[in-house]
């Protein structure tokens, strides 16, 4: 996807990972837009390329979504330790 207003902020293994962070991310008021493979849906697929899924934000949302996101994965890591 090439769209100079959005900025891909992150990349979700298949369906749920992807409504996993456009959830969290849209808690926080941030527009969230996915983009992704619509077999790899269909099929469940996430560890191929076809069950990646894109989520994209305004650009003028993108350092405060990175902000959450990196605060994300910090909590996730710190759990996993």
């Amino acid at each position: 996807m090439k769209d100079e207003k959005l900025r891909l902020v992150w990349e979700a293994s298949g369906y749920m990972d992807s409504q996993l962070i456009k959830n969290y991310l849209e808690s926080f008021g941030l527009d969230v837009f996915i983009f992704g493979e619509s077999v790899g849906f269909a099929y469940g697929l996430t560890t191929t390329p076809l069950g990646k899924i894109e989520i994209y934000v305004p650009a003028e949302q993108e350092d405060e979504a990175l902000k959450y996101l990196k605060e994300y994965s910090d909590s996730a890591e710190s759990q996993d330790g």
